[in-house]
């Protein structure tokens, strides 16, 4: 991809949102455990549990599992390449709009 300039405010902004992709893997673990104590609490307490929201704690464990991998990958390649992680961030969302657009035709 053609390395095009950044802003000082672009920069910040790009290193914001890949510090909360790195963060993602502890919030998504966080929430699930968060979900399924709360359904433990409800069962221990004789408060049914919708069969939707015990599936969606597993979807909620399974998400934390995959978006681990997802940046550890993503570190991985980050260190390989020996660039900033504003510049890998802007090629990963990038990358995530090309994809959409495929996807919409």
């Amino acid at each position: 991809m053609s390395e095009q300039p950044m802003s000082p405010d672009e920069r910040v902004l790009l290193e914001h949102r890949w510090a909360v992709r790195v963060n993602l893997p502890n919030d998504a673990a966080h929430a699930a455990r968060t979900a399924r104590w709360v359904s433990q609490q409800a069962a221990y307490a004789g408060v049914a549990r919708p069969v939707e929201v015990v599936q969606a704690i597993e979807v909620l464990e399974k998400f934390a599992l995959v978006v681990g991998h997802q940046v550890e990958v993503d570190r991985a390649e980050l260190e390989r390449r020996g660039i900033d992680p504003a510049s890998f961030q802007r090629e990963l969302e990038q990358a995530a709009r090309l994809r959409e657009e495929d996807d919409r035709e």
